[in-house]
């Protein structure tokens, strides 16, 4: 079985110096392509989607009153970016609205040990009449166990849809943003991308938005640190674990607000709290079987308890640390 690892921000603080770099290694988008590309559950792509663009609802389906579910098969790029979506099963009037919106979708990269590899698989995406919708995620499960999205027609006054003009300035910065972090970037521009991409998510709703919220404030907390400076990395740091403690994030979203802000404290001198940041970030790695960000943060975690004179607890966090080497190392390789 391949294992695969999805969350991109991640600190460490090295032997040599306090340097800060990404964890995240790629490989050229040819090289990807000649590789066999694995295919995943719908599960596991769902909690790796980062950008959702609803479809929109054919006015020849609302009045025919057409409704019902359609399967996509879909093949993402190292980048996160979905090269190929082809309609598998589904209402007929409903497959290309479908398939133009799960184009526009982003995911988080998927990595194979240290390199960055396309991903294929299926997603749902549910059409459902009704005149008031229910509250889905992507990260939701459903009744039987799989993944959807659930798209409903709402009243006029309900409508709240994001002003195009303010989605194209977001994404005229975040997409350098998060390109800067993952090409391991240690420059202002990135700094200064995610910094605006970040002022332009606080202006939509404090009531939604959750997950892009806490995704936008780990980026920049990074982005900053690894221009040292960690003052103003640490305040989004702060933000992410906030939007963290509503309760609208999955394990893995949670352990990297609090992974980076434990980082981040540890960095600048705050001891205490960055152990105890850290020891939160452990905790949803176990909850939710995160095995490489587990090992990550218990390698960090060791050096900050040897810094604090507490040999005996680092020694603990190596220990872990050297039995996850050891379990997850069959898994690892093409069998």
């Amino acid at each position: 079985m391949l294992r695969f690892s999805y969350k991109l921000p991640c600190l460490l603080l090295t032997a040599a110096a306090v340097l800060i770099v990404i964890l995240t290694c790629g490989t050229s988008s040819a090289q990807a392509q000649i590789a066999e590309v694995p295919s995943l559950s719908t599960e596991e792509l769902a909690t790796h989607l980062m950008k959702f663009v609803a479809p929109t609802y054919p006015q020849i389906a609302i009045a025919a009153r057409v409704q019902g579910d359609v399967t996509l098969q879909i093949e993402i790029a190292p980048e996160g970016l979905v090269r190929s979506v082809t309609a598998v099963s589904g209402p007929a009037m409903l497959r290309q609205t479908a398939v133009s919106a799960v184009r526009q979708w982003r995911y988080q990269p998927f990595q194979k040990g240290n390199a960055i590899i396309a991903v294929s698989g299926r997603v749902l995406v549910r059409f459902t009449l009704s005149g008031k919708p229910e509250v889905h995620t992507p990260n939701e499960k459903t009744a039987n166990g799989t993944y959807s999205f659930n798209l409903a027609i709402q009243p006029p006054s309900d409508v709240a849809r994001t002003d195009p003009s303010t989605e194209k300035r977001f994404q005229t910065v975040w997409e350098p943003c998060t390109h800067g972090v993952i090409a391991h970037q240690t420059d202002q521009a990135t700094a200064d991308a995610c910094m605006k991409a970040a002022g332009i998510e606080d202006a939509f709703s404090q009531d939604g938005h959750f997950v892009e919220r806490r995704l936008v404030y780990v980026y920049t907390a990074t982005a900053l640190a690894n221009i040292r400076d960690l003052q103003t990395a640490l305040k989004y740091a702060h933000e992410a674990v906030e939007v963290v403690k509503l309760g609208h994030d999955d394990d893995s979203g949670s352990e990297a607000a609090y992974s980076t802000r434990g980082q981040i404290r540890a960095l600048l001198g705050e001891m205490k709290a960055g152990d105890d940041d850290l020891s939160i970030a452990e905790d949803y790695c176990r909850k939710g079987h995160l095995s490489n960000e587990l090992e990550r943060d218990l390698l960090f975690h060791a050096e900050l308890l040897n810094r604090m004179n507490r040999p005996q607890d680092a020694q603990a966090k190596l220990d872990e640390a050297a039995k996850l080497q050891v379990s997850v190392r069959p898994s690892t390789s093409p069998r």
